[in-house]
């Protein structure tokens, strides 16, 4: 049997997770001194009405003993496993999961066990999840399927903006006087993932603009793999991402969408109402419709 591991920053709809039988490592946020397991016992909707109210959530990794007690089950399952763990370079998680994860190859040689650093999080780990577990379906062998997730970490693109700059200033991201002034212009800011960081690409001058931006990028960039599964997450603005996935369908012909709330990690440094729009550059190895 081979299972597929992810963390809390991967948005995958519930059902699908328990019909994979996905395991889940919960990251940890933080309101108001007070604790919790991302997914476990606090929800989305709940961190979002808490910065409605003009909180700022603090973000951790994984704690190391949920990810030991995760992969000791697995193990002790006799289960081979790959985990897809968030971008090393914008959390601990993924450094701290192989230091565990190498002490589980040396006990147990008999199982295959992987980590990836998927270099991205949220809906672009969330379409590696759902091909890697449709491979599984289809019988794929573990070293096929890790060669293929290598080949979507390669080919990922994750575009994505921002509709107010203020959490990135509560996020210390900018500074403050540069958030003030580019509030006041009602400048928005385009970002991708590029190795594992995220990057401003465009700063954009109003709403409009700034998703027909967002739209011809996304056409453009996916113009050599057309029909696949485009992921579109939203923070608590899903009115803003089906204005988009009309866009894009105008644009370049009805396409097929895995819509998702961004979840409680990323959401607490994007900030409500960001909509980040993911797909494959290339067509990647045994894509799976």
């Amino acid at each position: 049997m081979i299972k597929i591991v992810v963390d809390s920053t991967c948005d995958l709809d519930d059902s699908f997770i328990k019909k994979y039988n996905i395991e889940v490592l919960p990251l940890r946020i933080s309101v108001n001194n007070e604790e919790f397991l991302d997914k476990v016992n606090v929800s989305v909707d709940y961190i979002y009405e808490k910065m409605r109210e003009g909180i700022v959530p603090k973000t951790s990794q994984v704690n190391p003993m949920d990810a030991y007690s995760v992969f000791e089950k697995l193990c002790n399952n006799n289960d081979n496993f790959i985990y897809l763990s968030f971008s090393s370079r914008l959390s601990g998680t993924y450094n701290v999961c192989k230091n565990i994860l190498d002490e589980f190859k040396e006990k147990h040689k008999d199982l295959k066990i992987e980590i990836i650093d998927c270099k991205t999080g949220a809906a672009a780990i969330g379409l590696m999840a759902m091909q890697a577990a449709k491979m599984i379906e289809e019988g794929y062998s573990f070293d096929n399927i890790i060669e293929s997730i290598n080949d979507m970490v390669e080919k990922t693109c994750y575009i994505f903006s921002i509709s107010d700059l203020k959490w990135l200033i509560k996020g210390g991201r900018i500074s403050k006087f540069k958030g003030t002034i580019g509030g006041i212009l009602d400048i928005k800011p385009i970002l991708h993932v590029n190795e594992g960081y995220m990057e401003v690409i465009k700063m954009v001058r109003g709403r409009k603009k700034t998703l027909r931006t967002v739209v011809d990028l996304v056409c453009a960039e996916s113009k050599r793999f057309r029909g696949q599964i485009i992921g579109i997450s939203h923070a608590d603005d899903i009115e803003t991402a089906e204005e988009i996935m009309k866009m894009i369908d105008e644009k370049i012909g009805k396409q097929q969408y895995m819509v998702s709330k961004i979840g409680s990690v990323l959401g607490t440094h994007l900030g409500i109402g960001g909509v980040g729009i993911t797909f494959f550059k290339e067509k990647i190895k045994n894509y799976i419709e």
